[in-house]
């Protein structure tokens, strides 16, 4: 982000909490490299889910939106792995791919179409769970006495 996308963010986050926007917050936001590198519409997700979340009384921090926007790009050391795992069981990378060595983008996005995917397909199938007569009730089969 540029400094004038950062001072968007700020405008917005006084929206929530009434923090005064300023060149001086600006530039010290600025000087943040994790900021800088964000899309501005991933920090304004990162501060609206901030302001809606359980920690919407703590007063919002460059670290809340860092920590969110980290977190959104899966770059912790645990989820590089939990990816790499993934797109080896899909296919999307070969077996000896590093497992903390991050994904190409490409691969990063099919994975997360994939995953997308998943989760629509898990949504359709537990609407069908909630349908009349199911889930079918077997009775005592399989139970024990």
């Amino acid at each position: 982000m540029n400094k004038t996308d950062i001072a968007k963010l700020l405008t917005l986050a006084s929206g929530f909490d009434r923090r005064v926007v300023d060149p001086v917050t600006v530039e010290a936001w600025a000087l943040i490299p994790e900021i800088v590198a964000a899309d501005y519409e991933a920090a304004k997700s990162a501060v609206v889910a901030h302001q809606t979340g359980p920690k919407a009384g703590e007063y919002l921090t460059v670290n809340h939106v860092v920590t969110a926007l980290n977190a959104d790009a899966r770059r912790s050391d645990y989820q590089i792995e939990a990816d790499v795992r993934s797109a080896k069981a899909r296919g999307l990378i070969e077996s000896s791919w590093p497992n903390r060595q991050p994904l190409p983008a490409d691969v990063k996005h099919g994975l997360q179409s994939m995953r997308e995917l998943d989760r629509r397909n898990a949504a359709s199938f537990s609407e069908l769970d909630a349908l009349e007569g199911r889930p079918v009730d077997v009775g005592d089969v399989g139970r024990r006495p």
